[in-house]
């Protein structure tokens, strides 16, 4: 037995002493190849068949390899990468992927040498692996490179890699190998790393222009078939597909997960940023696999807020980065370092100016047309993907089937709610008729429901101006009676009231009194599911409906007054007739005077010719009578002049240039045509358009004659709006000499732009959002219908824009209205004001003052000044005492 062990004992040191002696004899080996390989050639050799011969012994046992192998694979990637480039380098290729996959040609290649037959390693590493990779089998159970040992599985990973980073493998052999890899190996630290060099292979491979499009393309359809495999073959083999996703964490559930993980990151990095990778998700959407469809959900609802962020993020990191500069205070002065500190001067003020210009862009007008304004991102390279799905419809209504039979299936309330705010977000931003999806949103709207704002949020997603009235009135009935009822409180109301606002304000139709009467006689009710027990009413009394809601403007609570408040003033805006008199306002009454009121269902404004057109005739005819009648009146007025004064007789020489210029000709004016010279208040509404049709289709508008109808345009509408400003061109028009009196439109294009400023500036006061909130088009935040007690805090962008929009009006003195009490005191005079309340007051305050500091009031008024105790031994102490 002592001689057995001892036999062991010595096996087991000379074992070491091998591994020592090959470690450290293969680091000096590889550099003696790369100084001179052509002498080291047979050395290499001799390395390359102790790893083939290793690599036979590993297959007779996987799970025990030696530690010399490690370090051969190591060695050989590393000398044939970069000293045994072509033929050697894939022949070396070729042995890792058969000891990756479990292949049978690493022994082959003795035989064909021996009897002088090339081979072609890169077209046999091609063919083996798309025949690892086409039968797109995922399962991890009789998997060759799962048996494998886990220090040999990531030597050979990180050998291939390394060849593939020193341009000796073709990329996509390796994106398809790795992928089938990562999908079926239960290595958690190797899928991070495979996952880590496909994203970051792609990246580098379309890195600043150098895109590869027959790569991404292949890739791409690999990865969209991986996911249509899927969805194809799940209708026998759901379960089974379902645990072998969630319990071992591999199969054709991880294959898709990880397909789809690649393109979100793909598409977050502005590298996949087109259709395909969109079409890739949108197949994702209907796996059967949970998780792998709620990562496709979730990127289409949050894929821009997070590019957004990325965004953000990069440009701080680089103004940071410009900041600091290192300027050598207390280091050597040289040439090379000055020009590095006036590059980096240079960055830092080009860095900084950049910025500089986007704090003074924000604060105006322009703002609404950059890529980054509140709201949606008009002038945006890239849309909302959500944008981008090639059937919403039905998408749409696939999700809706899953969420009504999520009880069958197993689906949690939480993955339902989110099906329901990418199911609302499709029939928003794509105008969809999904109508038994609003019977099925009343279900979840009860008071105690959880997360009921997150439902009317969605709700309020789901409506548009397409929408029939009908749906929308039993949504409106349903949070009228579980919401904004005394029963409640205070929050709920305020929830209630806002919801009910920002649906009517999507779907105005809802607030026409006539679609209600036509409903009311015809008695139709709006389509729903057959298994909906929740159906659409066909009727609402639209006016005591407003005029309800409208009473709670006037709530104890202070946030449902708000609410109140905030719908009032959206129904003077929209309808104000549904309003009675005392709650219109001034501008409501103006509105309800011109018939303001919201359009039918179905019916839409057509536009007759270009907007303003007839403004500008008008406004172009008014400025040449204007200036024919000063012309006529400064030509009387020489004429009257010169009657005035007495001939003096002059001498034959100015006598004849007079009578010269007398023989010229004057000029004649030709007669105007009466075309232009039309009244539009007299118009009525057909002879209008009419007009206008005849105006746009008879001339061509120049840049400046837009910006002409722009101006004219908002100066119309704000006449509508505001009776103070008719009623002053009503007392214009009846003054004498008013028909040659028209007011000139300014060049500066601010005069135009001011209302759509005030609006802005309006809405920001009242619905303004922190500074770091991203929108996007469609999304409703459950912020934004929330009970707020108190105003919202503007941010720095918003007030900003609002100083600035003040200081404009006060220049150019156009706020509405006449002076202010505060201006009419300032711009008395002295004498009117001497011997007012207010200045007298002044200087009695002023003669108080300067006796308290005499000290001297005491002494006037015979009482103690503020803050003086009588002493027991003073002389008013005395006299109290004696006349006692």
């Amino acid at each position: 037995m002592a001689s057995v062990a001892a036999a062991v004992t010595a096996n087991e040191s000379s074992a070491n002493q091998d591994l020592n002696d090959i470690s450290l004899k293969l680091p000096q080996l590889q550099n003696l190849c790369k100084r001179d390989p052509a002498s080291h050639k047979d050395d290499y050799d001799a390395q390359v068949r102790r790893l083939r011969s290793e690599c036979g012994i590993l297959r007779l046992s996987p799970n025990s390899p030696s530690g010399v192998i490690v370090e051969l694979i190591q060695f050989v990637a590393a000398v044939s990468s970069s000293s045994y480039k072509g033929k050697e380098s894939d022949k070396i290729v070729n042995i890792l992927i058969n000891l990756l996959i479990g292949g049978n040609g690493i022994n082959n290649d003795d035989s064909t040498e021996e009897r002088g037959e090339s081979t072609d390693y890169a077209q046999e590493s091609e063919v083996l692996v798309n025949q690892y990779v086409q039968d797109m089998d995922f399962s991890s159970t009789n998997n060759a490179t799962q048996n494998l040992h886990k220090e040999v599985r990531k030597s050979c990973v990180s050998a291939l890699i390394l060849m593939r980073n020193k341009g000796v493998v073709k990329p996509m052999l390796l994106l398809r190998l790795f992928f089938k890899v990562m999908s079926t190996v239960q290595d958690k630290g190797l899928r991070l790393q495979l996952n880590a060099h496909i994203v970051n292979d792609i990246r580098n491979i379309n890195k600043k222009g150098k895109r590869d499009d027959k790569l991404n393309r292949t890739f791409q359809t690999f990865l969209h078939k991986v996911i249509v495999h899927l969805n194809n073959n799940h209708d026998n083999s759901t379960q089974k597909i379902q645990q072998n996703s969630q319990e071992e964490g591999v199969g054709d559930g991880m294959a898709a997960r990880k397909a789809v993980e690649i393109c979100i990151d793909l598409y977050r990095r502005n590298v996949w940023n087109n259709d395909k990778s969109i079409k890739i998700l949108e197949s994702a959407c209907y796996s059967p696999i949970t998780n792998v469809m709620t990562r496709a959900i979730r990127f289409f609802l949050n894929i821009e807020d997070k590019m957004e962020y990325d965004r953000r993020e990069s440009e701080e990191e680089m103004y940071t980065r410009s900041q600091q500069i290192d300027f050598h205070l207390h280091s050597r002065k040289t040439n090379k370092r000055k020009n590095q500190i006036q590059k980096k001067v240079k960055f830092r003020q080009k860095v900084q100016m950049k910025r500089d210009m986007q704090d003074l862009m924000e604060g105006q007008e322009e703002v609404f047309l950059t890529s980054h304004d509140k709201g949606v991102h008009h002038a945006k390279k890239l849309y909302p993907a959500i944008e981008l799905i090639t059937n919403p419809q039905g998408l749409a209504e696939f999700l809706l089937k899953k969420i009504k039979g999520s009880n069958s299936t197993g689906c949690n309330f939480k993955v339902k709610v989110l099906l329901l705010n990418f199911v609302t977000r499709l029939v928003g931003n794509h105008e969809l008729l999904l109508l038994p999806l609003y019977p099925l949103l009343q279900r979840y709207m009860g008071g105690h429901q959880k997360d009921v704002t997150l439902i009317l949020a969605y709700t309020v997603q789901a409506c548009h101006e397409y929408v029939p009235p009908e749906e929308i009135y039993g949504i409106l009935k349903t949070i009228a009676h579980n919401f904004v009822t005394e029963r409640c409180s205070g929050e709920q109301m305020a929830v209630g009231i806002n919801a009910v606002r920002a649906i009517c304000s999507r779907v105005p139709s809802v607030l026409s009194s006539d679609d209600s009467l036509e409903n009311t006689a015809t008695g139709t009710t709006g389509a729903a599911s057959s298994d909906s027990t929740t159906t659409s009413s066909a009727h609402l009394d639209v006016e005591a409906f407003a005029r309800d809601l409208a009473a709670y403007a006037k709530h104890r609570d202070r946030s449902v007054a708000i609410a109140g408040k905030t719908w009032l003033n959206f129904v003077r805006e929209v309808y104000p007739s549904l309003l009675q008199g005392k709650d219109r306002g001034m501008v409501g009454s103006a509105l309800h005077r011109s018939g303001e009121k919201p359009l039918k269902f179905g019916e839409q404004n057509v536009a007759a010719g270009v907007k303003g057109a007839d403004l500008l005739l008008e406004y172009e005819e008014k400025k040449r009578k204007a200036k024919e009648a000063r012309q006529k009146k400064k030509q009387q007025d020489e004429d009257d002049s010169d009657d005035g004064i007495e001939e003096v007789p002059m001498n034959d020489v100015e006598e004849e240039e007079e009578s010269e210029d007398e023989e010229a000709p004057d000029l004649v004016m030709l007669p105007e045509s009466s075309e232009n010279e039309k009244d539009l208040k007299s118009m009525s509404e057909s002879e209008r358009k009419e007009y206008l049709q005849k105006a746009s289709s008879t001339r061509i508008f120049s840049t400046d004659d837009f910006i002409k109808m722009r101006k004219l345009v908002a100066r119309e509408e704000k006449i509508r709006r505001d009776p103070r400003a008719a009623a002053r061109l009503k007392r214009e028009q009846q003054q004498e000499n008013s028909k040659n009196k028209f007011d000139e439109i300014s060049d500066d294009d601010s005069e135009g732009d001011e209302d759509s400023v005030d609006a802005y500036s309006d809405e920001s006061d009242s619905d303004s959002d922190e500074e770091t909130d991203i929108h996007t088009k469609g999304k409703v935040n459950p912020m934004d219908i929330m009970a707020m007690s108190k105003k919202k805090r503007m941010n720095k962008e918003e007030r900003l824009r609002k100083v600035l929009a003040g200081r404009s009006k006060f220049e150019q003195k156009a706020r509405a209205g006449g002076t202010t009490d505060s201006e009419k005191k300032r711009n008395k005079s002295f004498v009117m004001t001497k011997f007012s309340s207010h200045t007298r007051m002044k200087q009695g305050l002023k003669e108080t003052s300067r006796n308290a500091l005499r000290g001297g009031i005491g002494k006037k008024n015979g009482k103690k000044r503020q803050g003086q105790h009588t002493l027991k031994g003073s002389k008013d102490a005395k006299k109290r005492r004696r006349r006692f």
